[in-house]
């Protein structure tokens, strides 16, 4: 059997049939700051040192997809929040930007292609597709406008809301279910492949299925 290019073996094995061998994803985020010899925090300082590390790390492993999400705390910056940096780990979202019910109806939809570290991401992706030429996948990623309260107000006050103030929530998700949206779509015109759809609080170790069949299970299908 011929060599597959990589966007070939994936979508041979997603047909059901079978490739030349079997493709995987290597969904490295901060490993490139070392492939780079740079901080995290300067590696993800420019969309340019974040294509050079996909790259280098493809090339080093020879997996099947390029990966652009960066840090989870990044669509928290995008509505004015801070993302805290550490050395040897992920960034982290800082203090939550949403403390009362005031924030909430404050609260309003980045635009996606006026947000700095939002442009970046689709830099990025831009990037990444002209050296791609249609040939390795390109996965995108957004935080669900379910699971990102957690970083917007902090866990125990998010499960306090979703337990206690259902005119708040459904505000929170109405902003957030319109931002999540188009920041795939503009993930998608900038040329991700595919989105990964990132929804850890939907998890029954954390949401009852009860409680999440009256919250978030609407909220995803609205959105997805």
């Amino acid at each position: 059997m011929e060599t597959m290019t990589s966007m070939e073996r994936v979508l041979t094995t997603l047909s059901h049939k079978e490739p030349d061998r079997v493709p995987f994803f290597l969904l490295f985020t901060i490993h490139g700051a070392k492939e780079l010899g740079l901080s995290i925090e300067e590696y993800f300082s420019k969309s340019t040192n974040i294509v050079e590390g996909q790259l280098r790390l493809r090339e080093k492993y020879q997996h099947d997809c390029y990966y652009t999400f960066s840090y989870a705390a990044l669509e928290v910056e995008a509505f004015g929040g801070e993302a805290k940096y550490i050395s040897d780990g992920p960034p982290n979202a800082g203090r939550p930007i949403i403390n009362n019910r005031r924030d909430i109806e404050k609260l309003k939809v980045p635009d996606v292609h006026n947000t700095p570290c939002l442009e970046k991401v689709l830099k990025t992706i831009e990037h990444l597709k002209v050296e791609a030429g249609g040939d390795v996948p390109i996965i995108g990623v957004v935080v669900s406008p379910f699971s990102l309260p957690v970083m917007q107000m902090g866990f125990p006050n998010y499960l306090d809301l979703l337990l206690n103030d259902k005119e708040s929530f459904d505000q929170l998700m109405a902003v957030n279910e319109q931002f999540c949206v188009q920041w795939a779509n503009a993930q998608l015109a900038a040329g991700a492949t595919a989105i990964c759809y990132f929804d850890p609080v939907s998890s029954p170790s954390m949401v009852p299925a009860s409680l999440y069949r009256q919250t978030g299970l609407g909220v995803a299908q609205r959105t997805l």
